[in-house]
């Protein structure tokens, strides 16, 4: 054994076996995921890959989830421990059965991820589970689809089934199959997604059941707990390579006339983390909650993905090094009979943008790990759910999943992906625009990335997708539900005085002139170039389309990394003839001026530019303006003389963040102090460091063209902007309701004298 030696820590088998069995149960279990996506009928599989599998010991332990939608995975070891505390003794397991859940009090995100699970027999002993859960389109419920708008509490959303014993001596239960199918507008897809499933979870073990055979079930168990002990080992020392502190984030679900606040501080002390979410908003009637065995499965795939870059998704050993506290009765922590159909589009995605945006705050402060900090990405999807009836009679239905290609959240070191993606599943896509065509009534007349989507930053953040589409084939889809958050304000944060990224937008104009100019041989590409009258929604939305109406759909970007002033203008001339950033905000945002006709750089009009908008920014602020020496000059690619990216080498002290550092002031050399990168000192390190910096508030829609361009429910959001004092650097930013408290969103922890005391 290689990693942990030193500390005693010592695998059960011999290396070289260990890294042969955890490869075939890898293997294993994603051959059992790929088993989903070419059984079944729905493209939320097939193309979307809006599912996952996992394998888990015989007590339910998590060994491996697939690189697939972690929430749909990281809940099935929920799943199998309530069947072990509740259902051993009655109906009990025996091989070959397959147990059924969609209940999100026991485990799954929400009704619509339908879970199974199969209890893993090897001559005669329970010795592992395997488990598969996937996304399907209808499972019942007075509203076709994911979201019940009139729900009052979870009696008024779909119905809820199992855990229920569904496959028995080789062959489905039929009574209970028809049960469950029976609820649905869409059986025969919803039967297809369940075979595919079941067979998923025989796949897993027949392949089990054939590696005990081959390596003996000494081994292979030996080699199971492994996996598990050898991932927490990895995870508890890359913890204690980074700094102790706490960091805290706050965001919000607009739904309605209501807006949720959720909140989470995250303590990291040696080797453990600590994620603390009780500070969040009261839980709604329904809709928008999850469970908190989602809040747990949001957390994991934060901590995943942020941290286990080049360690094993054993979800079981990244748990052991961490605490999640919750308040029961809370929006992320709903206490039955809270409902939750939506918190799939709502509070399981704020779980994971708060545990993401902190575990990112903590690596930037990380000299050993900074290049792996990383803005937020995609706050969540801009989703939509069309049902209703083709030309010949026959009933369609399903989600158009387009807007999960959101914008990659920027790093330290370099642009975020366009279109990238969300962190919740590596190997997500999206589905031909032909595939959509031929499934439903409707003709794109656009999908593409968006123009200025992506958080302006040092390093941009990812652009987001959008798109325009008419019905096609019928003349009406009778029912569309459109429902997401971040219509307001934008949940993609950014990161070290990077900016978030766009908001999520629906809009339809309504009786326009499309057919017209269609037939003149014209494709539209802008809602304004239509004649018709213009609707708008938030963040949730039961309408319908005729055929004359043309639907647009805007899906977030990814947040940006480090000032926008400090962005090499080439990069910024290189992303105007990308078509990812416009002329106007390329000048307006990050200072750089092209010469008329080109996307040549005008260095000297950049350079005025850019001293004119920190000018701006001491004005905003209430500050004067900085006499030339006290601005840190800037070469022609953007960054600082003698400085390697934004460093900050040459400064001594502890990183906070991107240009921060906690040192010792020069004059006395007691008491800790914040210095930015360029030498000033801004306060004594006992205050939050953004009491200390000059700060001015904006409008929301500063950020870019596309952040809430019809101000939906006015300003019920602004923009925070905290400068140094000194060079007018831009060290962070918020996005906060007026009326809120400045956030204390990064502190270091204390000397070994002192840290009780900030622990406490």
């Amino acid at each position: 054994m290689t990693v942990g030696a030193q500390a005693g820590r010592r695998l059960r088998l011999d290396p070289s076996v260990f890294e042969i069995v955890r490869h075939r149960l890898w293997y294993i279990n994603d051959e059992g995921a790929l088993t989903i996506s070419r059984l079944s009928g729905s493209p939320v599989a097939t193309e979307v890959f809006d599912m996952n599998t996992g394998l888990m010991t015989a007590n339910g332990d998590l060994v491996y989830i697939d690189n697939f939608i972690c929430a749909q995975a990281t809940t099935l070891s929920a799943h199998v421990k309530h069947l072990l505390e509740s259902y051993a003794d009655n109906p009990g397991f025996a091989d070959g059965d397959v147990f059924l859940c969609n209940d999100p009090y026991v485990s799954v995100c929400h009704q619509n991820c339908v879970q199974v699970v199969a209890p893993i027999f090897y001559e005669g002993d329970l010795v592992a589970w395997a488990g598969a859960s996937l996304h399907a389109i209808d499972v019942g419920g007075p509203t076709a689809g994911q979201v019940q708008p009139d729900a009052a509490d979870i009696y008024g959303e779909q119905p809820l089934i199992g855990p229920i014993k569904v496959y028995e001596g080789g062959r489905f239960r039929r009574d209970v199959e028809n049960t469950y199918l029976n609820n649905s507008r869409l059986p025969e897809l919803l039967g297809l997604d369940l075979r595919a499933k079941v067979a998923a979870v025989q796949v897993i073990r027949t392949r089990l059941v054939e590696t005990l055979r081959e390596f003996g079930a000494e081994t292979v168990l030996a080699a199971m707990e492994d996996v598990i002990d050898y991932t927490e080992w990895r995870l508890r020392a890359r913890l204690a390579e980074l700094p102790d502190g706490t960091w805290r984030h706050r965001a919000y679900i607009e739904f309605g006339d209501d807006i949720y606040d959720c909140h989470v501080t995250m303590r990291k002390e040696g080797e453990h983390l600590a994620f603390d979410f009780t500070e969040t908003a009261d839980q709604a009637p329904a809709v928008i909650n999850c469970a908190r065995p989602a809040l747990h499965g949001g957390v994991l795939a934060a901590v995943l993905v942020y941290l286990c870059w080049d360690i094993p998704w054993s979800p079981a050993g990244v748990r052991r090094a961490l605490t999640i506290e919750s308040r029961e009765g809370s929006v992320v922590d709903a206490a039955r009979p809270a409902g939750v159909s939506k918190s799939t589009t709502t509070s399981i995605w704020e779980v994971r943008n708060l545990a993401s945006i902190t575990c990112g705050k903590m690596l930037a402060a990380s000299d050993l790990h900074r290049h792996r900090a990383m803005a937020g990405w995609q706050g969540v999807k801009a989703l939509e759910e069309l049902f209703g009836y083709e030309a010949d009679g026959e009933r369609f239905g399903g989600p158009l999943l387009d807007g999960m290609a959101g914008g990659g959240g920027a790093l330290a070191t370099r642009d975020g992906i366009d279109t990238g993606g969300h962190t919740s599943s590596l190997r997500a896509t999206i589905a031909n625009v032909e595939s959509y065509e031929l499934r439903y009534p409707i003709l794109y007349l656009y999908r593409r990335q968006t123009r200025d989507s992506g958080g302006p930053g040092k390093y941009r953040g990812g652009a987001g997708p959008s798109m325009m589409y008419i019905v096609h084939g019928v003349e009406e889809i009778p029912t569309k539900i459109l429902h997401t958050f971040g219509v307001e304000q934008p949940e993609s944060p950014g990161l070290c005085g990077g900016y978030p990224s766009t908001t999520n937008q629906f809009a339809i104009v309504r009786g326009s002139d499309v057919r017209a100019r269609l037939a003149r041989g014209e494709v539209p590409q802008e809602l304004d170039d239509l004649d018709g009258t213009l609707e708008v929604f938030g963040a949730f939305a039961a309408t319908s389309m005729r055929s004359d109406d043309v639907y647009r759909v805007v899906s977030m970007g990814g947040g940006g990394y480090g000032d926008p002033l400090e962005r090499d203008p080439a990069l910024v001339a290189r992303d105007v003839g990308a078509f990812l950033v416009s002329r106007e905000w390329a000048e307006r945002v990050w200072g750089v001026v092209l010469a008329p006709g080109t996307l040549e750089v005008d260095l000297a009009a950049t350079a005025r530019r850019r001293a004119d908008l920190r000018h701006e920014r001491a004005t905003a602020a209430g500050l004067p303006n900085p006499a030339e020496a006290a601005v840190p000059p800037r070469s022609a690619g953007g960054g600082l003389p003698g400085d390697s990216g934004g460093s900050g080498d040459a400064v001594a002290g502890e990183r906070l963040s991107e240009l921060l550092f906690r040192g010792h002031s020069g004059s006395s050399g007691e008491g800790a102090v914040y210095r930015c990168r360029c030498g000033h000192v801004l306060g004594a390190a006992e205050r939050p460091y953004k009491e200390l910096a000059a700060q001015a508030r904006f409008p929301v829609q500063r950020i870019g063209p596309e952040v809430n361009p019809h101000k939906i429910n006015g300003a019920r959001f602004e923009l925070r902007e905290f400068y140094c004092p000194g060079c007018l650097a831009l060290l962070e930013i918020e996005i906060a309701r007026p009326g809120d408290p400045v956030l204390d969103d990064a502190r270091l922890a204390l000397d070994d004298a002192r840290q009780g005391e900030n622990r406490t």
